[in-house]
Order: structure tokens, then C-alpha cells, then sequence
């Protein structure tokens, strides 16, 4: 069970702003990749592409993957929270991807 831990302490109002603009921007990506009617136009993108953030990092963190850490191991120079902000864009998008190609058959295609 300690793998499916997720540790959110030290979140400020900054950090929490960066982490609904990635999703934002995220679900927006997905729309446009995945054809299909807009769910509550930004607000749905957002919605969407904060689950698939917080999906796929769940999916990661079970199967013991760390996107930072190899990041982090390829490039030593990078700060860690670079890293860190890669992950989570990373996480978003593929999160809203996922999410989008799930919901697809109930929004219908274009």
C-alpha cells in the first residue's frame, strides 16, 4: 500500500495555480488530439486533465515508476523540481489522454 502513497505536503497557492494551468493546458491538448464535443468547455478540460494527472501518477507510483528521478538521472545538472514539473505535465497529459480516448464513444467523434 505504500506505493499508491501520494505525499502533496509543502503545496502553496503557487504551485497549486501551476498545477491547474498544466492541467488546463493538458486537457485542452487531449481535446484536440481526441476529436470529440467539449465537456464544459475549460472547465472541463481542467476537470479532465487533473484526474488524469492524479490517475496516471497512481498508476506510476504502483508499478514503482518515477519519471523525476530518471529525468533526474540523465541530466544531473537539472534542478529537482524541474524534474518534478516535467512528471507532472508528463502525468496530465497522458492522464487526458487516456481519459478522453475512455470518454470518446459517450461525447461522440466529429
Amino acid at each position: 500500500m505504500d506505493a499508491i502513497r501520494i505525499d502533496y505536503a509543502g503545496m502553496n497557492a503557487g504551485a497549486i495555480i501551476a498545477w491547474i494551468l498544466i492541467a488546463t493546458a493538458a486537457g485542452l491538448i487531449a481535446r484536440s488530439i481526441v476529436r470529440g464535443r467539449k465537456l464544459m468547455g475549460l472547465w472541463g478540460d481542467m476537470a479532465i486533465g487533473l484526474i488524469g494527472i492524479f490517475l496516471v501518477g497512481t498508476l506510476f507510483r504502483a508499478f514503482h515508476l518515477d519519471l523525476s528521478v530518471w529525468l533526474k538521472s540523465i541530466e544531473p545538472d537539472w534542478q529537482f523540481d524541474f524534474a518534478i514539473w516535467i512528471d507532472v505535465t508528463v502525468s496530465a497529459l497522458l492522464g487526458a489522454l487516456l481519459l478522453r480516448l475512455i470518454l470518446r464513444p459517450l461525447t461522440g467523434g466529429k
